[in-house]
């Protein structure tokens, strides 16, 4: 006989979890999640709607047992190690024995600038746009890992996780994979990478030798961040076009305290045509920061440039998910305690027109009507239909399922 957390020495809970608990069930029965790959090699951990705990150093050897466990304790959450180990089970990470990790990215709505203003499908698709500039710009592009190796993962709730298997990175430890980190974030860049110095001329007297130094601006053809920095520069430089002086320090933390007079100098060099160009136009032609009238106003330019280009162009990644590789990370095809949103598991190609709101939102919850009161006025689109809530309503279960589970309503006497 099962145990059911519902009357099973659990703490007293709400009319309104017990309905989750019982279509979380019904759900598990219906569409068990598949196992993972090295599946007898993991550690699962869950999370319970109706106990404190979380239940981890847990392991299954097939695939059956975890649906079991699943129906029987339905959990609100499922997890399983992002590491392979040669006891999964073990109480202690030392009697575990790692055998090596999946490399895993991270990306939720605490690292989108202003998502605190942001609706929920908004956040989702700010979110959504930002991971796949870091598939695209930095794992299949800069680090060159293959589609075949990546599998985008939408958590269920506010983000997406990256899962990379490519076997040259599953031996890497934590120092290792915070690298990468580093490279994505672009910590460790220096100005003088992105521009290096280039002696161009030397001068002897007596027994002293000056050397001139150039800057080389990254050409056109440059590759991952020297390619960035053109970018970003193009870009930036076309904001601050047209511009007052007094516009420019407001808007760019970076030259608030810089004297207006090295300001303009530096302007004028840029924007000022002389003769048919201006120095802008022969900064991106001929790849040269000799566009300057004195050192102060091409520096100037360079630091304005690495501390306003650099964090626009870097990739978003949550460091400590990534550098850990004794995580634990959501099971794909599981349920989101907190929506009631899938886990879905997609290729790169599948996530262009992955839409959350549509796509996780589980086939086994039914359009049979529910009715809820809803905690205040509410406008969301859940399977292409839009909800105009207020008050006292009637939705259909899928979408009473998610305000449920988002503590937004409550059921109806």
């Amino acid at each position: 006989m099962r145990s059911d957390p519902m009357t099973d020495g659990a703490a007293r809970i709400s009319k309104e979890t017990e309905f989750i608990i019982s279509w979380f069930r019904k759900h598990y029965e219906k569409s068990p999640p598949p196992p993972p790959e090295r599946f007898g090699r993991r550690e699962f951990g869950f999370m319970f709607f109706d106990r404190d705990f979380v239940q981890r150093h847990v392991a299954f050897t097939k695939a059956n047992d975890l649906t079991s466990f699943l129906i029987s304790q339905v959990p609100a959450h499922v997890y399983y190690s992002s590491a392979y180990y040669e006891v999964p089970s073990a109480p202690t990470m030392d009697e575990k024995g790692w055998l090596g990790a999946d490399l895993i990215f991270d990306l939720d709505a605490d690292h989108i600038k202003g998502a605190e203003a942001m609706s929920y499908p908004e956040m989702l698709a700010a979110v959504k746009k930002e991971i796949i500039r870091l598939l695209d710009e930095f794992l299949m592009g800069d680090l060159g890992f293959g589609s075949q190796d990546i599998k985008v993962v939408f958590s269920g709730g506010r983000g997406y996780h990256v899962h990379v298997s490519d076997e040259r990175v599953t031996s890497l430890k934590s120092h290792e994979r915070r690298e990468i980190v580093d490279y994505i974030t672009g910590t460790d860049l220096s100005i003088d990478w992105v521009f290096p110095m280039d002696p161009f001329e030397k001068r002897q007297f007596k027994h002293v030798t000056k050397v001139n130094i150039s800057r080389k601006f990254p050409p056109a053809n440059s590759a991952a961040w020297r390619r960035r920095f053109r970018k970003g520069t193009e870009l930036l430089l076309n904001e601050i076009a047209g511009l007052s002086i007094e516009a420019i320090k407001d808007r760019y933390p970076s030259l608030k305290n810089e004297p207006d007079h090295l300001i303009k100098k530096m302007l004028d060099d840029l924007f000022t045509k002389r003769g048919e160009t201006a120095g802008k136009d022969n900064l991106f032609e001929n790849n040269t920061l000799e566009i300057f009238s004195s050192d102060k106003a091409r520096d100037l330019f360079l630091k304005f440039v690495f501390e306003e280009v650099k964090p626009r162009m870097a990739g978003q990644v949550d460091e400590p998910v990534t550098s850990d590789i004794k995580r634990l990370i959501r099971l794909p095809f599981t349920l989101h305690g907190k929506t009631g949103l899938l886990v879905v598991r997609m290729s790169r190609d599948e996530l262009d027109e992955f839409d959350p709101l549509r796509d996780a939102v589980p086939d086994t919850f039914t359009d049979d009507p529910v009715k809820l009161i809803v905690n205040r006025k509410i406008d969301i689109k859940l399977r292409d239909e839009r909800f105009a809530l207020d008050g006292e309503v009637e939705v259909p279960l899928f979408a009473a399922i998610f305000l449920l589970c988002r503590k937004e309503a409550v059921l109806a006497r």
